[in-house]
């Protein structure tokens, strides 16, 4: 299996929707990812589009023991310090 690399927006991402288990957290992205699909489409939304889709399969290429070594804490921490400085 080859090295399966995710990017800062792809983890920001993972971490917001995360859940109990890598499966529910795909099915989370996939919900999201649908939702964007069928809303009016802008610039922002079809970049959101890619992130999502490259995200799910990603994780449906790890391991679960790969997800759940994932600090994904880290990232929600980011998001709570950018909307501080906000």
């Amino acid at each position: 299996m080859r090295n399966i690399y995710f990017d800062q927006d792809e983890m920001t991402l993972m971490a917001i929707f995360s859940a109990k288990t890598k499966r529910e957290t795909v099915t989370a992205l996939k919900e999201a990812l649908a939702d964007l699909e069928h809303g009016d489409p802008d610039e922002q939304d079809e970049e959101m589009e890619v992130i999502l889709s490259s995200l799910i399969e990603k994780l449906q290429q790890i391991r679960d023991q790969h997800f759940y070594s994932l600090n994904l804490q880290e990232y929600l921490n980011n998001i709570e310090e950018d909307t501080d400085d906000a």
